[in-house]
């Protein structure tokens, strides 16, 4: 899995738990800080972090998506 956060992007092995109670993927990856870019089969989940940098850049310097993802790779 492709994890971007603040400080670049990172590839990751993840297991999700499969227990017969157990959250969706995408739902286990929130819990713990991600957020899932698919919700069906999550490959790819951007930290809160991010999220929240991208938002304030968007808003201060109307930075578009493609260019602040440019900036941290």
């Amino acid at each position: 899995m492709t994890v971007v956060d603040t400080l670049g992007l990172h590839s990751l092995m993840i297991r999700f738990c499969q227990c017969t109670n157990s959250l969706s993927p995408n739902m286990q990856l929130f819990k713990t800080g991600l957020f899932s870019a698919s919700f069906t089969l999550p490959k790819t989940a951007f930290t809160f972090a991010v999220l929240d940098d991208f938002l304030l850049d968007n808003l201060e310097c109307r930075t578009l998506a493609m260019n602040y993802y440019n900036n941290i790779r």
